[in-house]
């Protein structure tokens, strides 16, 4: 496995397909069971670097576009790297999830305080959709 340079990428771009359709139909033992199984591989890897690095970039792509199947499955394997990789590894991707839910909560407020504004019945203001995502400088790969 480790003779191959390209090993982590391929085993990123394996959780990539599962974060994004694998995961659709099972059950959470299974996930939790295929999660196992991909951080077992990835505590054989020399290139462990890389793997976060591609993974990273991967989630991010999931995280903005939202095509993840499961945000508890991506909590679940941050969880599981943080226990093989530490903390400053991880801090990181979750920093992204929280500047998505922070996001989230943010335009949520947006949308409320937009609504309850007098004077806004019919016009061109509730025609815009508009969505913003609030990102940490220095934590997102792009």
């Amino acid at each position: 496995m480790n003779d191959c340079d390209k090993t982590p990428h391929f085993i990123a771009f394996y959780c990539d397909n599962e974060f994004r359709k694998g995961f659709k139909q099972l059950t959470d033992d299974e996930i939790d069971k295929k999660l196992d199984a991909i951080v077992r591989l990835f505590c054989c890897l020399h290139g462990r670097d890389f793997f976060i690095a591609s993974f990273t970039g991967l989630l991010a792509q999931r995280l903005l576009n939202k095509t993840s199947v499961s945000s508890q499955a991506e909590e679940l394997m941050i969880n599981k790297l943080q226990v093989e990789c530490g903390h400053n590894t991880v801090n990181k991707i979750k920093t992204m999830f929280e500047d998505m839910l922070k996001s989230e909560q943010v335009m949520k407020d947006y949308k409320g305080k937009l609504a309850q504004r007098p004077g806004n019945s019919g016009t061109l203001v509730e025609n815009i959709e508009f969505q913003a995502e609030i990102l940490t400088s220095g934590h997102w790969p792009f």
